[in-house]
């Protein structure tokens, strides 16, 4: 944050000379012009100050806030990236960087008006929109691919496809890309919700009813992924789905509330997720390793989320296959309508918004001014 200077006070002293009328009528003049242009010159560089030191939005003029809350989800990548190469470094008040165990929390942290700006699963944020939460969509990190989030079943299940899970008991933590991913599992293997037994848990609790033997099945992320591999078989996972036609994007939200009244930080906030995406691209060695340390993961795990998901460049956010831009909004939007869509069906929530609700709540712009300061 830049510090305010003090705006300097000048006190301006006329002189009277007596020294003839001539004389001092071109005195007073002088002295007068002198006063004149030294008071123009003072409130020049106050409003110069003010201007440059002011710890306003630029844009709208808003005085800053003392922090911006950043929500950062338990086994996502591009958080690992951010946190260990500190890339909310470049934003210019201070960062509270929050860690969340799953997107239904941020979303309650949200409402809440706890957390400013976070990346998170899409099907949470599809869940957030149908129930009213006033974000927007600024930006999508990546398509989950590979072992970023999947399906594994105990050893000793006797399980060894999705089709014979039918009757055992399964953890996920509801509302999240994995139930969502998980649904869809069982859809195309031909279950429903129904012939599985499903237990809303977090990732922690999985690994410990993991270990008891209080489930079968999980759909989950890392580090609990790592957990129950030690004792369990992938039996799909999002690259799967992906391959089949399940996009499952991570999507960063910025409050509304938030981001119109402080945009540059909002800008500031993808600027930096444009740099994990640069560092990815520049040195994905040192990524994977940002990922296995800060989620505690196997080499391997932190190498597949890193190298198997289809991360998105800046100019590719802008395209239709993602946001879109300010003018046209992109296929971003048709993906959570279907998410809603799906989670309506399945009886999760009460009604879905038309595709037009899910357009409104995308805004490109912040992308297109991070894109524009780089040049």
């Amino acid at each position: 944050m830049r510090a305010m200077k003090k705006v300097k006070t000048l006190l301006i002293t006329g002189l009277i000379l007596a020294a003839g009328s001539q004389l001092a009528a071109c005195g007073t003049k002088e002295a007068a012009t002198s006063a004149e242009q030294t008071a123009t010159e003072a409130s020049a560089e106050s409003k110069a100050d003010t201007s440059a030191d002011a710890n306003v939005d630029p844009i709208t003029g808003e005085t800053y806030p003392d922090v911006i809350n950043v929500g950062i989800i338990e086994g996502g990548p591009e958080s690992a990236i951010l946190i260990q190469q500190n890339f909310l470094e470049g934003i210019d008040v201070k960062v509270n960087a929050v860690n969340y165990s799953a997107g239904t929390d941020i979303n309650n942290a949200v409402v809440a008006g706890d957390v400013d700006v976070a990346s998170f699963g899409s099907s949470p944020i599809a869940l957030g929109l149908a129930n009213g939460i006033d974000y927007k969509a600024v930006f999508v990190s990546y398509l989950s691919g590979g072992n970023i989030e999947a399906l594994a079943v105990k050893n000793d299940a006797g399980v060894s496809s999705v089709e014979e899970l039918k009757g055992k008991t399964i953890g996920v933590p509801f509302g999240t890309t994995a139930h969502y991913a998980l649904l869809k599992a069982l859809e195309i293997a031909g279950l429903t919700a129904s012939d599985v037994t499903l237990l809303d848990m977090g990732g922690a609790d999985i690994a410990a009813a993991w270990t008891r033997g209080d489930i079968d099945a999980t759909y989950i992320w890392s580090p609990a992924l790592d957990e129950v591999l030690k004792d369990g078989t992938i039996l799909t996972n999002d690259g799967e789905l992906a391959e089949q036609g399940i996009s499952i994007p991570e999507i960063a939200v910025a409050r509304t509330e938030f981001a119109e009244k402080y945009p540059t930080l909002v800008n500031q906030y993808v600027k930096a997720l444009l740099n994990v995406y640069s560092a990815i691209q520049n040195n994905a060695d040192q990524s994977v390793a940002d990922v296995a340390e800060w989620e505690g993961a196997t080499e391997e795990n932190a190498r597949g989320q890193v190298n198997d998901n289809i991360w998105v460049s800046g100019e590719e956010q802008l395209t239709d296959d993602y946001l879109g831009t300010s003018a046209g909004k992109g296929k971003l939007a048709e993906t959570l309508k279907t998410i809603s869509d799906f989670h309506k069906e399945q009886g999760n929530i009460g009604t879905s918004p038309e595709l037009s609700a899910f357009e409104a709540a995308i805004d490109p712009s912040y992308v297109e001014a991070a894109l524009k300061s780089n040049e």
